[in-house]
Protein backbone atom coordinates (compact mmCIF):
# COMPACT_ATOMS: atom_id res chain seq x y z
CA UNK A 1 0.00 0.00 0.00
CA UNK A 2 2.84 2.39 1.19
CA UNK A 3 5.19 1.51 -2.11
CA UNK A 4 1.26 2.32 -4.40
CA UNK A 5 1.46 5.33 -2.32
CA UNK A 6 5.02 6.26 -3.15
CA UNK A 7 4.83 6.14 -6.76
CA UNK A 8 1.62 8.54 -6.41
CA UNK A 9 4.05 10.91 -5.06
CA UNK A 10 6.71 11.40 -6.93
CA UNK A 11 5.38 14.80 -9.04
CA UNK A 12 5.77 16.53 -5.51
CA UNK A 13 10.05 16.52 -5.88
CA UNK A 14 9.04 19.65 -8.41
CA UNK A 15 7.45 21.92 -5.71
CA UNK A 16 10.75 21.74 -3.57
CA UNK A 17 13.11 23.41 -6.44
CA UNK A 18 16.16 24.87 -4.76
CA UNK A 19 16.14 27.47 -6.38
CA UNK A 20 17.10 31.20 -4.46
CA UNK A 21 14.00 33.37 -4.51
CA UNK A 22 12.94 36.56 -3.01
CA UNK A 23 12.13 37.72 0.63
CA UNK A 24 8.79 38.31 0.29
CA UNK A 25 6.36 37.67 2.65
CA UNK A 26 3.58 37.50 0.08
CA UNK A 27 5.00 33.89 -0.67
CA UNK A 28 7.37 33.66 2.22
CA UNK A 29 5.27 30.62 3.69
CA UNK A 30 3.49 29.72 0.40
CA UNK A 31 6.57 28.46 -1.44
CA UNK A 32 7.84 25.02 -0.76
CA UNK A 33 11.84 25.41 -1.86
CA UNK A 34 13.98 26.57 0.59
CA UNK A 35 15.12 30.40 1.29
CA UNK A 36 18.84 30.41 1.09
CA UNK A 37 19.61 32.57 4.15
CA UNK A 38 23.02 33.55 5.21
CA UNK A 39 23.31 34.89 9.21
CA UNK A 40 26.47 36.56 9.88
CA UNK A 41 27.19 37.20 13.89
CA UNK A 42 29.36 35.95 16.67
CA UNK A 43 28.05 32.95 17.35
CA UNK A 44 30.76 32.13 20.27
CA UNK A 45 29.19 34.70 21.81
CA UNK A 46 25.79 33.95 21.48
CA UNK A 47 26.04 30.44 22.81
CA UNK A 48 27.96 31.28 26.15
CA UNK A 49 25.45 33.99 26.58
CA UNK A 50 22.07 32.21 25.58
CA UNK A 51 20.59 32.58 28.82
CA UNK A 52 20.75 36.75 28.52
CA UNK A 53 17.35 38.32 27.55
CA UNK A 54 19.21 41.28 25.22
CA UNK A 55 19.24 41.14 21.20
CA UNK A 56 23.04 40.33 19.56
CA UNK A 57 23.58 41.90 16.36
CA UNK A 58 23.31 39.93 13.45
CA UNK A 59 23.86 40.42 9.05
CA UNK A 60 20.83 38.36 7.48
CA UNK A 61 21.92 38.14 3.56
CA UNK A 62 19.85 36.87 1.37
CA UNK A 63 21.31 35.19 -2.15
CA UNK A 64 18.62 35.68 -5.03
CA UNK A 65 18.58 33.77 -8.20
CA UNK A 66 17.07 35.79 -11.64
CA UNK A 67 15.00 32.94 -12.88
CA UNK A 68 14.81 34.53 -16.47
CA UNK A 69 18.98 35.08 -16.51
CA UNK A 70 20.35 32.59 -13.89
CA UNK A 71 22.17 35.80 -12.19
CA UNK A 72 22.50 35.67 -8.59
CA UNK A 73 22.55 38.58 -5.96
CA UNK A 74 22.63 39.41 -2.70
CA UNK A 75 20.53 41.72 -0.18
CA UNK A 76 21.75 42.50 3.53
CA UNK A 77 19.55 42.89 6.05
CA UNK A 78 20.73 44.40 9.34
CA UNK A 79 18.77 41.75 12.06
CA UNK A 80 19.21 40.94 15.47
CA UNK A 81 18.98 37.39 17.38
CA UNK A 82 18.14 36.01 20.50
CA UNK A 83 17.90 32.51 21.86
CA UNK A 84 14.25 31.33 22.37
CA UNK A 85 13.09 28.08 24.31
CA UNK A 86 13.68 26.29 27.78
CA UNK A 87 15.03 23.24 27.45
CA UNK A 88 16.82 23.87 23.89
CA UNK A 89 18.21 26.90 25.59
CA UNK A 90 20.14 24.76 28.09
CA UNK A 91 20.41 21.39 25.64
CA UNK A 92 21.65 22.70 22.54
CA UNK A 93 24.77 24.01 20.85
CA UNK A 94 23.26 26.55 19.07
CA UNK A 95 19.17 26.64 20.15
CA UNK A 96 16.98 28.35 18.41
CA UNK A 97 16.04 31.61 17.95
CA UNK A 98 14.08 34.78 17.18
CA UNK A 99 15.17 36.64 14.31
CA UNK A 100 14.41 39.90 15.01
CA UNK A 101 13.39 41.94 11.54
CA UNK A 102 12.19 45.33 12.94
CA UNK A 103 14.69 47.28 11.40
CA UNK A 104 15.86 45.50 8.67
CA UNK A 105 14.14 47.62 6.16
CA UNK A 106 13.01 44.72 4.80
CA UNK A 107 10.23 46.27 1.50
CA UNK A 108 7.24 44.63 2.48
CA UNK A 109 3.53 45.59 2.93
CA UNK A 110 2.97 42.39 4.91
CA UNK A 111 5.87 42.91 7.48
CA UNK A 112 4.18 46.14 8.99
CA UNK A 113 3.56 44.98 12.55
CA UNK A 114 5.97 42.33 12.47
CA UNK A 115 9.13 42.44 14.54
CA UNK A 116 10.11 39.19 14.60
CA UNK A 117 9.97 35.96 13.88
CA UNK A 118 11.32 32.45 15.22
CA UNK A 119 13.98 30.05 13.30
CA UNK A 120 14.95 26.53 14.19
CA UNK A 121 18.33 25.51 13.44
CA UNK A 122 20.16 22.31 14.05
CA UNK A 123 20.22 21.67 17.79
CA UNK A 124 23.21 20.16 17.72
CA UNK A 125 26.53 18.87 15.71
CA UNK A 126 25.25 15.12 15.59
CA UNK A 127 23.81 14.11 12.11
CA UNK A 128 20.73 12.92 13.82
CA UNK A 129 20.28 16.40 14.52
CA UNK A 130 19.99 17.96 11.23
CA UNK A 131 17.18 14.82 10.79
CA UNK A 132 15.15 16.46 14.04
CA UNK A 133 15.00 19.90 12.13
CA UNK A 134 13.57 17.74 8.90
CA UNK A 135 11.26 15.72 10.89
CA UNK A 136 9.82 18.38 13.07
CA UNK A 137 9.43 20.79 9.71
CA UNK A 138 6.84 18.10 8.48
CA UNK A 139 5.11 17.70 11.32
CA UNK A 140 3.96 21.26 10.83
CA UNK A 141 3.15 20.49 6.69
CA UNK A 142 1.33 17.82 8.19
CA UNK A 143 -1.14 19.50 10.20
CA UNK A 144 -1.27 22.23 8.05
CA UNK A 145 -3.05 19.53 5.77
CA UNK A 146 -6.05 19.31 8.88
CA UNK A 147 -6.88 23.18 9.56
CA UNK A 148 -5.89 26.49 8.54
CA UNK A 149 -5.64 27.25 12.34
CA UNK A 150 -1.96 26.31 12.55
CA UNK A 151 1.41 28.00 12.02
CA UNK A 152 2.94 27.60 8.39
CA UNK A 153 6.72 27.37 8.00
CA UNK A 154 9.42 27.52 5.72
CA UNK A 155 12.70 25.98 5.36
CA UNK A 156 15.37 27.62 5.06
CA UNK A 157 18.78 26.07 3.64
CA UNK A 158 20.95 28.27 6.23
CA UNK A 159 24.63 29.80 6.31
CA UNK A 160 25.91 30.69 9.58
CA UNK A 161 29.06 32.51 9.33
CA UNK A 162 30.43 32.47 12.95
CA UNK A 163 32.50 36.23 13.46
CA UNK A 164 33.69 35.11 16.67
CA UNK A 165 35.78 32.31 14.95
CA UNK A 166 37.39 33.40 12.23
CA UNK A 167 34.27 33.86 10.06
CA UNK A 168 34.13 30.12 10.27
CA UNK A 169 31.22 28.94 8.28
CA UNK A 170 28.60 25.87 8.46
CA UNK A 171 25.70 25.06 5.87
CA UNK A 172 22.76 23.61 7.76
CA UNK A 173 19.04 22.77 7.34
CA UNK A 174 16.44 25.31 9.20
CA UNK A 175 13.31 26.99 9.06
CA UNK A 176 10.92 29.57 9.94
CA UNK A 177 7.78 29.80 11.59
CA UNK A 178 5.22 32.26 10.81
CA UNK A 179 5.05 35.19 13.69
CA UNK A 180 1.65 35.02 15.24
CA UNK A 181 1.18 38.10 14.46
CA UNK A 182 0.70 37.15 10.60
CA UNK A 183 -1.79 34.48 11.39
CA UNK A 184 -3.96 36.09 13.40
CA UNK A 185 -4.08 38.38 10.42
CA UNK A 186 -4.66 35.53 7.83
CA UNK A 187 -7.15 33.92 10.21
CA UNK A 188 -9.02 37.35 10.99
CA UNK A 189 -8.55 36.57 14.91
CA UNK A 190 -6.59 37.65 17.96
CA UNK A 191 -4.31 36.07 20.26
CA UNK A 192 -5.77 35.42 23.85
CA UNK A 193 -3.03 35.48 26.75
CA UNK A 194 -5.26 34.21 29.03
CA UNK A 195 -4.02 30.87 31.17
CA UNK A 196 -6.94 29.94 33.05
CA UNK A 197 -8.87 28.09 29.75
CA UNK A 198 -9.42 24.08 29.76
CA UNK A 199 -10.27 21.87 27.01
CA UNK A 200 -13.76 22.24 27.31
CA UNK A 201 -13.73 26.15 27.15
CA UNK A 202 -12.36 25.94 23.27
CA UNK A 203 -14.01 24.94 20.27
CA UNK A 204 -15.06 21.57 20.50
CA UNK A 205 -14.10 20.34 17.01
CA UNK A 206 -10.82 22.41 16.40
CA UNK A 207 -9.77 20.78 19.82
CA UNK A 208 -11.21 17.42 19.38
CA UNK A 209 -8.69 17.13 15.97
CA UNK A 210 -6.15 18.91 17.39
CA UNK A 211 -6.08 16.09 20.13
CA UNK A 212 -6.38 12.86 17.91
CA UNK A 213 -3.58 14.47 15.45
CA UNK A 214 -1.27 14.95 18.98
CA UNK A 215 -1.99 11.20 19.63
CA UNK A 216 -1.38 10.13 16.02
CA UNK A 217 2.07 12.15 16.67
CA UNK A 218 2.54 11.20 19.67
CA UNK A 219 2.76 14.07 21.61
CA UNK A 220 2.49 14.91 25.46
CA UNK A 221 3.65 17.74 25.64
CA UNK A 222 0.95 20.17 25.47
CA UNK A 223 -1.64 21.24 27.04
CA UNK A 224 -4.70 24.51 27.05
CA UNK A 225 -4.16 25.27 30.82
CA UNK A 226 -1.31 27.62 30.73
CA UNK A 227 -1.21 27.64 27.67
CA UNK A 228 1.84 24.75 26.78
CA UNK A 229 3.25 24.67 23.13
CA UNK A 230 -0.56 25.99 22.23
CA UNK A 231 -1.45 29.43 20.44
CA UNK A 232 -5.06 30.42 21.51
CA UNK A 233 -6.78 32.94 19.54
CA UNK A 234 -10.41 34.52 19.14
CA UNK A 235 -11.87 34.55 15.40
CA UNK A 236 -12.78 38.11 15.00
CA UNK A 237 -16.07 37.12 13.29
CA UNK A 238 -17.29 34.46 15.67
CA UNK A 239 -16.55 31.89 13.07
CA UNK A 240 -15.47 29.19 14.31
CA UNK A 241 -17.46 29.99 17.35
CA UNK A 242 -15.08 30.14 20.95
CA UNK A 243 -11.55 29.85 21.45
CA UNK A 244 -9.08 28.37 18.96
CA UNK A 245 -6.37 25.93 19.71
CA UNK A 246 -2.94 26.27 17.67
CA UNK A 247 0.07 23.70 18.01
CA UNK A 248 3.49 24.40 18.10
CA UNK A 249 6.94 23.36 19.16
CA UNK A 250 6.86 19.05 18.32
CA UNK A 251 10.55 18.32 19.39
CA UNK A 252 8.75 16.73 21.74
CA UNK A 253 7.06 13.88 19.84
CA UNK A 254 7.34 10.44 18.85
CA UNK A 255 7.03 11.16 15.34
CA UNK A 256 10.20 13.33 15.27
CA UNK A 257 12.06 11.11 17.79
CA UNK A 258 14.56 13.00 19.34
CA UNK A 259 17.32 11.55 21.55
CA UNK A 260 16.28 13.83 24.05
CA UNK A 261 12.59 13.81 24.19
CA UNK A 262 11.06 12.18 27.18
CA UNK A 263 7.79 11.92 28.23
CA UNK A 264 5.41 12.79 31.55
CA UNK A 265 6.43 11.08 34.69
CA UNK A 266 2.46 11.70 34.95
CA UNK A 267 1.52 9.81 32.05
CA UNK A 268 2.92 6.49 32.93
CA UNK A 269 4.69 5.88 29.77
CA UNK A 270 8.20 4.80 28.99
CA UNK A 271 8.57 6.47 25.54
CA UNK A 272 7.48 9.56 23.27
CA UNK A 273 7.16 6.77 21.05
CA UNK A 274 4.29 5.46 22.60
CA UNK A 275 0.84 6.88 21.93
CA UNK A 276 -1.52 8.56 24.96
CA UNK A 277 -4.44 10.46 24.01
CA UNK A 278 -4.38 13.95 26.14
CA UNK A 279 -7.83 15.08 24.53
CA UNK A 280 -10.98 15.95 26.47
CA UNK A 281 -13.79 12.74 26.54
CA UNK A 282 -16.51 12.70 24.31
CA UNK A 283 -19.50 10.51 22.88
CA UNK A 284 -17.84 8.07 20.58
CA UNK A 285 -19.54 9.60 17.75
CA UNK A 286 -17.04 12.95 17.96
CA UNK A 287 -14.00 10.74 18.91
CA UNK A 288 -14.69 9.07 15.63
CA UNK A 289 -15.68 12.06 13.52
CA UNK A 290 -12.29 13.27 14.49
CA UNK A 291 -10.32 9.67 13.08
CA UNK A 292 -12.44 10.14 10.02
CA UNK A 293 -10.77 13.72 9.02
CA UNK A 294 -7.66 12.12 9.85
CA UNK A 295 -8.17 8.87 7.68
CA UNK A 296 -9.15 11.01 4.73
CA UNK A 297 -6.24 12.31 4.88
CA UNK A 298 -3.53 9.65 4.99
CA UNK A 299 -2.85 9.60 1.03
CA UNK A 300 -1.80 13.24 1.25
CA UNK A 301 0.00 12.74 4.56
CA UNK A 302 2.19 9.89 3.18
CA UNK A 303 3.03 12.27 0.19
CA UNK A 304 3.85 14.86 2.25
CA UNK A 305 6.26 12.79 3.46
CA UNK A 306 7.54 10.65 1.25
CA UNK A 307 7.40 13.58 -1.45
CA UNK A 308 10.26 15.42 0.49
CA UNK A 309 13.56 15.87 -1.08
CA UNK A 310 15.31 16.70 1.53
CA UNK A 311 14.98 14.12 4.62
CA UNK A 312 16.93 10.29 4.13
CA UNK A 313 14.36 7.38 2.59
CA UNK A 314 15.19 5.47 6.48
CA UNK A 315 13.83 8.72 8.05
CA UNK A 316 11.01 8.72 6.10
CA UNK A 317 9.71 5.72 5.58
CA UNK A 318 10.20 6.02 9.98
CA UNK A 319 8.03 8.33 9.94
CA UNK A 320 5.33 7.06 7.54
CA UNK A 321 5.94 3.78 9.56
CA UNK A 322 4.81 5.72 12.86
CA UNK A 323 2.30 7.31 11.10
CA UNK A 324 0.83 3.54 9.92
CA UNK A 325 0.63 2.67 13.49
CA UNK A 326 -1.77 5.28 14.58
CA UNK A 327 -4.19 4.36 11.25
CA UNK A 328 -3.60 0.79 12.05
CA UNK A 329 -4.86 1.19 15.35
CA UNK A 330 -7.88 3.38 15.12
CA UNK A 331 -9.21 1.31 11.99
CA UNK A 332 -10.06 -1.28 15.40
CA UNK A 333 -13.53 -1.69 16.95
CA UNK A 334 -12.16 -1.20 19.96
CA UNK A 335 -9.61 1.63 19.55
CA UNK A 336 -11.57 4.14 21.06
CA UNK A 337 -12.33 2.42 24.48
CA UNK A 338 -8.67 1.00 24.56
CA UNK A 339 -6.89 3.99 23.67
CA UNK A 340 -9.38 7.43 23.98
CA UNK A 341 -11.66 6.54 26.89
CA UNK A 342 -9.22 5.14 28.80
CA UNK A 343 -6.99 8.38 29.13
CA UNK A 344 -8.78 11.08 28.30
CA UNK A 345 -9.49 14.01 30.66
CA UNK A 346 -12.91 14.55 32.30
Amino acid sequence: MISIIAIACTGLFAQYENVPGAFSVGDLFEKEGPLHLTLRFDVKTFQRTREDEEYQPAEMIQTIVDPASSDTSWITYPVRVKTRGIFRRDHCWVPPFWLNIRYAGIEAEELEGIRRMKMVVRCRNAVSYEDYVLREYLVYKLYNLLTPYSFRVRLVRLTLVDTGRKNKEMEDWAFLIEPEEMMTRRLEASSVKSDVLTTRTVNRDVMDLLAMFQYMIGNGDYSVAGRHNLKILKSLDGSPVGYIPVPYDFDYTGLVNTDYAVPREDLGIESVREHYFLGPCRGRVLHEQAIEKLQALHDEMVCTILGFPYLDEDEKMDMVSYLQEFYNQAGRPDFIEDHVFRTCRQ
